[in-house]
Protein backbone atom coordinates (compact mmCIF):
# COMPACT_ATOMS: atom_id res chain seq x y z
CA UNK A 1 0.00 0.00 0.00
CA UNK A 2 1.05 3.73 -0.43
CA UNK A 3 2.91 5.73 2.66
CA UNK A 4 0.00 7.52 4.03
CA UNK A 5 0.13 10.52 6.15
CA UNK A 6 -2.46 12.66 7.78
CA UNK A 7 -3.68 15.85 6.25
CA UNK A 8 -3.13 19.11 7.84
CA UNK A 9 -5.55 21.46 8.67
CA UNK A 10 -4.34 23.99 6.04
CA UNK A 11 -4.74 21.73 3.08
CA UNK A 12 -8.27 20.59 4.32
CA UNK A 13 -10.16 23.45 2.99
CA UNK A 14 -8.37 23.75 -0.18
CA UNK A 15 -8.64 20.04 -0.97
CA UNK A 16 -12.58 20.57 -0.72
CA UNK A 17 -12.93 23.46 -2.76
CA UNK A 18 -10.58 21.66 -5.30
CA UNK A 19 -12.91 18.68 -5.04
CA UNK A 20 -15.87 20.95 -4.95
CA UNK A 21 -15.12 22.33 -8.43
CA UNK A 22 -14.88 18.75 -10.07
CA UNK A 23 -17.71 18.63 -12.47
CA UNK A 24 -17.42 14.92 -13.09
CA UNK A 25 -18.03 14.04 -9.04
CA UNK A 26 -21.64 14.11 -8.71
CA UNK A 27 -22.89 15.65 -5.29
CA UNK A 28 -23.54 13.32 -2.79
CA UNK A 29 -23.84 13.91 1.15
CA UNK A 30 -21.47 11.26 2.25
CA UNK A 31 -18.06 13.42 3.77
CA UNK A 32 -14.41 12.92 2.23
CA UNK A 33 -12.38 10.91 3.92
CA UNK A 34 -8.58 12.25 2.73
CA UNK A 35 -4.87 11.50 3.17
CA UNK A 36 -1.59 12.85 1.98
CA UNK A 37 -0.11 10.59 -0.52
CA UNK A 38 3.99 10.70 -0.84
CA UNK A 39 5.02 13.16 -3.72
CA UNK A 40 7.80 15.74 -4.57
CA UNK A 41 6.82 19.33 -6.64
CA UNK A 42 3.22 18.17 -6.34
CA UNK A 43 0.49 17.31 -3.70
CA UNK A 44 -1.22 14.47 -4.25
CA UNK A 45 -4.06 12.97 -1.81
CA UNK A 46 -6.13 9.95 -1.37
CA UNK A 47 -9.57 11.15 -1.53
CA UNK A 48 -12.31 8.49 -0.51
CA UNK A 49 -16.30 8.68 0.92
CA UNK A 50 -18.49 5.81 1.08
CA UNK A 51 -18.92 2.49 1.96
CA UNK A 52 -19.16 -0.78 0.62
CA UNK A 53 -20.96 -0.22 -2.81
CA UNK A 54 -21.17 2.99 -3.14
CA UNK A 55 -17.51 3.72 -2.01
CA UNK A 56 -15.27 5.72 -4.34
CA UNK A 57 -11.92 6.67 -4.16
CA UNK A 58 -9.36 9.42 -5.88
CA UNK A 59 -6.03 10.46 -6.46
CA UNK A 60 -6.38 14.37 -6.35
CA UNK A 61 -3.44 16.46 -7.26
CA UNK A 62 -2.49 20.02 -6.84
CA UNK A 63 0.14 21.55 -8.82
CA UNK A 64 3.50 22.86 -6.84
CA UNK A 65 4.47 26.31 -6.80
CA UNK A 66 5.82 28.18 -9.90
CA UNK A 67 5.61 24.62 -11.80
CA UNK A 68 3.45 26.44 -14.29
CA UNK A 69 6.50 28.54 -15.84
CA UNK A 70 8.02 24.88 -16.71
CA UNK A 71 4.85 23.18 -17.24
CA UNK A 72 2.81 22.58 -19.88
CA UNK A 73 -0.94 21.67 -17.86
CA UNK A 74 -3.09 21.33 -20.86
CA UNK A 75 0.06 19.06 -22.87
CA UNK A 76 0.28 17.01 -19.35
CA UNK A 77 -4.00 16.40 -19.51
CA UNK A 78 -4.05 14.95 -22.87
CA UNK A 79 -0.63 13.12 -22.81
CA UNK A 80 -2.28 11.49 -19.46
CA UNK A 81 -5.69 10.90 -21.41
CA UNK A 82 -3.58 9.40 -24.35
CA UNK A 83 -1.40 6.58 -22.28
CA UNK A 84 -4.65 5.90 -19.96
CA UNK A 85 -6.70 4.97 -23.13
CA UNK A 86 -4.33 2.18 -24.63
CA UNK A 87 -3.94 0.83 -20.63
CA UNK A 88 -0.40 2.15 -19.30
CA UNK A 89 -2.21 4.50 -16.85
CA UNK A 90 -5.38 4.88 -14.02
CA UNK A 91 -8.52 6.68 -16.12
CA UNK A 92 -7.76 10.13 -15.72
CA UNK A 93 -11.39 11.72 -14.94
CA UNK A 94 -10.10 15.66 -14.56
CA UNK A 95 -7.80 17.56 -15.25
CA UNK A 96 -8.23 21.48 -15.47
CA UNK A 97 -5.42 22.87 -17.82
CA UNK A 98 -5.69 26.38 -16.57
CA UNK A 99 -4.87 25.34 -12.59
CA UNK A 100 -3.23 22.53 -13.51
CA UNK A 101 -5.56 20.53 -10.69
CA UNK A 102 -6.50 17.24 -11.95
CA UNK A 103 -8.31 13.99 -10.85
CA UNK A 104 -7.55 10.31 -11.19
CA UNK A 105 -8.96 6.46 -10.45
CA UNK A 106 -7.41 5.44 -7.56
CA UNK A 107 -6.06 1.91 -7.81
CA UNK A 108 -6.82 -0.04 -4.77
CA UNK A 109 -4.19 -2.36 -3.53
CA UNK A 110 -0.97 -0.79 -5.65
CA UNK A 111 2.00 -0.60 -4.74
CA UNK A 112 4.79 1.29 -5.88
CA UNK A 113 8.17 0.27 -6.66
CA UNK A 114 11.36 0.91 -5.48
CA UNK A 115 14.76 0.04 -6.21
CA UNK A 116 14.68 -2.68 -3.95
CA UNK A 117 11.29 -3.93 -5.42
CA UNK A 118 13.09 -3.73 -8.81
CA UNK A 119 15.71 -5.94 -8.54
CA UNK A 120 12.72 -8.99 -8.54
CA UNK A 121 12.43 -9.99 -12.17
CA UNK A 122 8.83 -9.66 -12.16
CA UNK A 123 8.73 -6.18 -11.45
CA UNK A 124 12.10 -5.48 -13.55
CA UNK A 125 10.68 -6.60 -16.55
CA UNK A 126 6.88 -5.00 -16.11
CA UNK A 127 8.85 -1.14 -15.82
CA UNK A 128 11.02 -1.83 -19.12
CA UNK A 129 8.24 -3.46 -20.37
CA UNK A 130 6.13 -0.17 -19.83
CA UNK A 131 8.23 1.91 -21.36
CA UNK A 132 9.27 -0.13 -24.34
CA UNK A 133 5.25 0.17 -24.45
CA UNK A 134 4.67 3.30 -24.32
CA UNK A 135 7.63 4.37 -26.74
CA UNK A 136 6.15 1.98 -29.62
CA UNK A 137 2.45 2.92 -28.75
CA UNK A 138 2.40 5.43 -32.04
CA UNK A 139 1.22 7.89 -29.70
CA UNK A 140 1.41 11.57 -30.53
CA UNK A 141 2.53 13.67 -27.20
CA UNK A 142 2.17 16.92 -26.83
CA UNK A 143 5.16 18.96 -26.43
CA UNK A 144 9.00 17.94 -27.01
CA UNK A 145 11.38 17.47 -24.55
CA UNK A 146 14.58 18.22 -25.48
CA UNK A 147 18.03 17.50 -23.20
CA UNK A 148 20.10 20.97 -23.49
CA UNK A 149 16.90 23.46 -24.09
CA UNK A 150 15.31 22.24 -20.75
CA UNK A 151 18.58 22.61 -18.48
CA UNK A 152 19.06 25.69 -20.19
CA UNK A 153 15.56 26.70 -19.41
CA UNK A 154 15.89 25.36 -15.54
CA UNK A 155 19.13 27.25 -15.69
CA UNK A 156 18.04 30.81 -16.65
CA UNK A 157 15.23 30.43 -13.57
CA UNK A 158 17.73 29.19 -11.04
CA UNK A 159 21.43 28.71 -11.15
CA UNK A 160 24.68 28.52 -9.47
CA UNK A 161 28.39 29.22 -10.68
CA UNK A 162 29.23 25.02 -10.10
CA UNK A 163 25.64 24.55 -12.74
CA UNK A 164 26.84 27.17 -14.70
CA UNK A 165 30.52 25.48 -14.91
CA UNK A 166 28.97 22.21 -15.23
CA UNK A 167 26.70 23.40 -18.00
CA UNK A 168 29.64 24.59 -20.09
CA UNK A 169 31.92 21.65 -19.48
CA UNK A 170 28.33 19.28 -20.69
CA UNK A 171 28.67 21.03 -23.98
CA UNK A 172 31.24 18.10 -25.08
CA UNK A 173 28.85 16.03 -25.00
CA UNK A 174 25.65 17.74 -27.10
CA UNK A 175 27.32 16.52 -30.39
CA UNK A 176 26.90 13.10 -29.32
CA UNK A 177 23.60 13.19 -27.21
CA UNK A 178 21.33 15.96 -29.08
CA UNK A 179 21.09 13.96 -32.42
CA UNK A 180 19.73 10.56 -30.53
CA UNK A 181 19.86 7.59 -31.22
CA UNK A 182 16.49 7.45 -33.45
CA UNK A 183 13.63 8.96 -33.92
CA UNK A 184 11.36 10.98 -31.20
CA UNK A 185 8.88 8.70 -29.17
CA UNK A 186 6.24 9.24 -26.81
CA UNK A 187 8.32 8.91 -23.73
CA UNK A 188 7.38 9.59 -19.67
CA UNK A 189 10.95 11.94 -19.00
CA UNK A 190 10.59 10.84 -15.34
CA UNK A 191 10.27 7.20 -14.94
CA UNK A 192 11.57 7.28 -11.41
CA UNK A 193 10.51 3.61 -9.24
CA UNK A 194 7.97 5.32 -7.15
CA UNK A 195 5.93 6.13 -10.54
CA UNK A 196 5.55 2.73 -11.23
CA UNK A 197 2.52 1.16 -9.20
CA UNK A 198 2.07 -2.77 -8.85
CA UNK A 199 -1.95 -3.92 -8.21
CA UNK A 200 -3.23 -7.26 -8.80
CA UNK A 201 -0.77 -8.63 -11.35
CA UNK A 202 -1.15 -5.64 -13.14
CA UNK A 203 1.69 -2.46 -13.87
CA UNK A 204 0.84 0.85 -14.32
CA UNK A 205 2.78 4.41 -14.51
CA UNK A 206 2.09 7.76 -12.93
CA UNK A 207 2.62 11.15 -12.99
CA UNK A 208 2.64 12.73 -16.61
CA UNK A 209 3.30 16.05 -16.52
CA UNK A 210 6.79 15.95 -17.96
CA UNK A 211 5.76 13.31 -20.53
CA UNK A 212 6.58 14.65 -24.08
CA UNK A 213 8.08 13.23 -27.99
CA UNK A 214 11.65 12.51 -27.01
CA UNK A 215 14.60 10.69 -27.28
CA UNK A 216 13.54 7.32 -25.68
CA UNK A 217 17.24 7.03 -24.24
CA UNK A 218 16.35 9.85 -21.64
CA UNK A 219 13.65 7.02 -20.13
CA UNK A 220 16.04 4.00 -20.20
CA UNK A 221 18.82 6.71 -18.51
CA UNK A 222 16.20 7.86 -16.06
CA UNK A 223 15.02 4.43 -15.00
CA UNK A 224 18.61 3.53 -14.55
CA UNK A 225 19.75 6.86 -12.59
CA UNK A 226 16.30 6.57 -10.15
CA UNK A 227 16.25 2.65 -10.11
CA UNK A 228 20.43 2.75 -8.87
CA UNK A 229 20.79 0.10 -11.31
CA UNK A 230 24.27 -1.84 -11.11
CA UNK A 231 25.57 -2.62 -14.90
CA UNK A 232 24.43 -6.21 -14.92
CA UNK A 233 21.13 -4.68 -14.81
CA UNK A 234 21.70 -1.99 -17.37
CA UNK A 235 22.44 -4.88 -19.55
CA UNK A 236 19.32 -6.67 -18.55
CA UNK A 237 17.17 -3.63 -19.31
CA UNK A 238 19.14 -2.83 -22.88
CA UNK A 239 18.97 -6.82 -23.91
CA UNK A 240 15.17 -6.60 -22.63
CA UNK A 241 14.49 -2.93 -24.42
CA UNK A 242 16.42 -3.90 -27.85
CA UNK A 243 16.92 -7.22 -28.37
CA UNK A 244 19.57 -10.31 -27.76
CA UNK A 245 21.52 -8.93 -30.65
CA UNK A 246 22.43 -5.63 -29.22
CA UNK A 247 25.82 -3.55 -28.78
CA UNK A 248 26.00 -4.01 -25.07
CA UNK A 249 28.94 -2.00 -25.01
CA UNK A 250 27.76 1.08 -27.13
CA UNK A 251 24.86 1.35 -25.26
CA UNK A 252 27.03 1.24 -21.91
CA UNK A 253 28.39 4.15 -23.12
CA UNK A 254 25.26 6.10 -24.16
CA UNK A 255 23.27 5.22 -21.03
CA UNK A 256 26.66 6.66 -19.25
CA UNK A 257 26.85 9.79 -20.96
CA UNK A 258 23.02 10.40 -20.83
CA UNK A 259 22.69 10.06 -17.38
CA UNK A 260 25.50 12.38 -16.79
CA UNK A 261 23.71 15.02 -18.38
CA UNK A 262 20.36 13.99 -17.07
CA UNK A 263 21.88 14.39 -13.41
CA UNK A 264 22.71 18.04 -14.34
CA UNK A 265 18.93 18.66 -15.57
CA UNK A 266 17.85 17.27 -12.43
CA UNK A 267 20.53 19.55 -10.03
CA UNK A 268 19.39 22.49 -11.93
CA UNK A 269 15.54 21.52 -11.69
CA UNK A 270 16.39 20.59 -7.92
CA UNK A 271 18.16 25.08 -7.78
CA UNK A 272 14.53 25.72 -9.51
CA UNK A 273 12.71 23.99 -6.77
CA UNK A 274 14.43 25.90 -4.49
CA UNK A 275 14.43 29.26 -5.48
CA UNK A 276 10.31 28.62 -5.64
CA UNK A 277 10.41 27.69 -2.13
CA UNK A 278 8.56 24.45 -3.28
CA UNK A 279 9.14 22.61 -0.34
CA UNK A 280 11.92 22.63 2.39
CA UNK A 281 14.57 21.14 0.22
CA UNK A 282 18.11 22.60 1.25
CA UNK A 283 20.62 22.68 -2.22
CA UNK A 284 22.67 20.05 0.78
CA UNK A 285 20.06 17.68 -0.23
CA UNK A 286 18.59 18.10 -3.57
CA UNK A 287 21.46 20.12 -5.70
CA UNK A 288 24.86 19.29 -4.04
CA UNK A 289 25.46 15.33 -4.59
CA UNK A 290 24.18 15.72 -7.99
CA UNK A 291 26.85 18.56 -8.75
CA UNK A 292 29.71 16.23 -7.45
CA UNK A 293 28.67 13.26 -9.50
CA UNK A 294 28.06 14.95 -12.69
CA UNK A 295 31.86 17.07 -12.07
CA UNK A 296 33.28 13.51 -11.00
CA UNK A 297 31.70 12.14 -14.27
CA UNK A 298 32.62 14.75 -16.76
CA UNK A 299 36.26 14.62 -15.50
CA UNK A 300 36.81 11.13 -15.57
CA UNK A 301 39.66 10.29 -17.79
CA UNK A 302 37.18 7.66 -19.50
CA UNK A 303 35.20 10.07 -20.23
CA UNK A 304 36.25 10.30 -24.00
CA UNK A 305 36.03 6.10 -24.20
CA UNK A 306 32.92 6.41 -23.72
CA UNK A 307 32.39 8.93 -26.58
CA UNK A 308 33.83 7.24 -28.55
CA UNK A 309 31.69 3.86 -27.75
CA UNK A 310 28.63 5.52 -27.93
CA UNK A 311 28.56 6.03 -31.90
Amino acid sequence: MPILSQINAAEEPEVRDALARISVLARSPSPWRMARLPSLTNRSFLVERGDGASAEAYVLRLPGKGTERYIDRAGEAANARAVAGIGLAPPILYGDPASGVMLSRYIAGAVPLSPERLREADHFRAAVGLLQRLHGSGLAFTGEMRLYPKLDQYLAMASTPALRELRRAGEALRPVIEPGWGALRPCHIDPAPHNFIAAAGQHFLLDWEYAAMCDPVWDLAGLSIEGRFDPAQDAAMVAQYFGATADLGAWASRLHLYRIMLRLVAASWGAVQIAAGNGSWTAAELVDPLVALTAADLGDPALGRHIQSSG
